[in-house]
């Protein structure tokens, strides 16, 4: 869990990050209910007193409650003492509306696997993976780990992310990094995520009561990647 309040600068990569997340979600709709033209119409109707950093958290909150660490920050820093489908809380303090505004803005609209490491600031190390067919179920630890194992399910339809991976991930990054994997390889539904040391019985309610390979990436949290191996045997 999370002891100390997220820095400005962790809150702004999250939102960034989470932004790469929306707009892939806009790429599977029919017609782009979040950005562009219609959107920044729909927004100035409505938007009265409020600016650019709520806009940015409605539709965060939107999203979390089908998505949930990909866009909650209360399930990637480990917010104290909220429901379960509350993504900030009282002491969530937001974006400012000038930053909202630009990640909002951003023309790029670019929305893969790569667009989230490089938001996050993650540097992807090499990563040795085996072939996965479509009943393997794998545990990952570390930023590269997810990352590796997300661009060989993005390519392969037969595969399902949120049947087949389980992450074990204890760090804010990790765990949305593994949330928006899901919606960036077309999942779904959510990513399986666990902290270290998660009960038996937590792990066959996500439908991981056996794992068939371990994947973890050397960027892993020691007591991940440990709990991840752990796993391995079982």
């Amino acid at each position: 869990m999370t002891t100390s309040a997220p820095t400005a600068q962790e809150r702004e990569t999250f939102y960034a990050a989470a932004v790469v997340g929306l707009r892939a979600l806009d790429a599977r709709e029919p017609k782009p209910r979040r950005f562009g033209s219609d959107a920044d119409a729909r927004w100035r109707q409505f938007a009265g007193a409020l600016g650019d950093g709520d806009r940015l958290d409605i539709l965060l909150r939107d999203a979390a409650g089908t998505w949930g660490a990909a866009f909650s920050p209360a399930e990637c820093f480990g917010l104290f003492g909220l429901a379960d489908d509350e993504p900030f809380g009282p002491d969530w303090s937001g974006l400012s509306d000038s930053v909202a505004k630009r990640l909002l803005a951003d023309a790029t609209g670019k929305h893969s696997i790569e667009s989230v490491t490089s938001a996050l600031g993650v540097k992807v190390g090499t990563v040795s993976l085996h072939a996965v067919s479509s009943s393997t179920k794998l545990v990952l630890a570390g930023a590269s780990a997810v990352s590796a194992v997300a661009q060989v399910f993005a390519k392969d339809p037969k595969l399902s992310w949120t049947d087949q991976v389980l992450v074990v991930a204890s760090t804010p990054l990790v765990r949305q990094l593994a949330g928006l994997a899901a919606v960036l390889v077309g999942a779904r539904g959510r990513t399986a995520l666990i902290r270290p040391a998660a009960e038996a019985t937590t792990l066959r309610a996500l439908g991981f009561a056996h794992i068939d390979a371990v994947v973890a990436s050397t960027d892993a949290e020691a007591d991940d990647a440990n709990f991840a191996r752990s796993l391995g045997g079982k």
